[in-house]
Formats: structure tokens, C-alpha cells, sequence
């Protein structure tokens, strides 16, 4: 058709204040449970470990941070 354009126009997707605000409040709630959980899993793979390079080495294959689950037992 004439006059058409095939691209997409943009949208406005504003929000209010209020609910960027809840978002954000949701976000960082939740980044502090994964970080929470992360640092339990740590201890829990520490006492299972046999040693110290063995404890290393599984926290580094699953992704897990040793200082955490060290600030995770402090906080306990």
C-alpha cells in the first residue's frame, strides 16, 4: 500500500513513579535473596568439601563465591 511503512512505530511504555519505584524496590529484593541463597549453597559445598582445593574447585564450577558463604555465616 502506499504510504505504508513497514517498520514499527514506537511506543510510549511510561510508567508511573510509583510503579518504577515498586519494580525497583521487587529487583532489589530479589537480587539480595539470589545473593542470600548463593551464600548458604557456599557453606553447604564448603562442609561437604574434603579440602580446601577441593572446596575451591567446586565453588568455581558451580559459579559460587567463598567470600559470601564466609559473610553468610558471620551473619547467621
Amino acid at each position: 500500500m502506499p504510504g505504508t511503512s513497514s517498520r514499527p512505530t514506537p511506543v510510549d511504555h511510561e510508567l508511573p513513579e510509583a510503579e518504577l519505584a515498586e519494580f525497583a524496590e521487587i529487583r532489589s529484593a530479589e537480587r539480595a535473596e539470589v545473593a542470600r541463597r548463593s551464600a548458604v549453597a557456599a557453606r553447604i559445598v564448603a562442609g561437604h568439601s574434603t579440602d580446601a582445593a577441593d572446596c575451591q574447585n567446586l565453588l568455581a564450577m558451580l559459579g559460587l563465591d567463598a567470600e559470601a558463604g564466609k559473610l553468610a555465616g558471620l551473619q547467621t
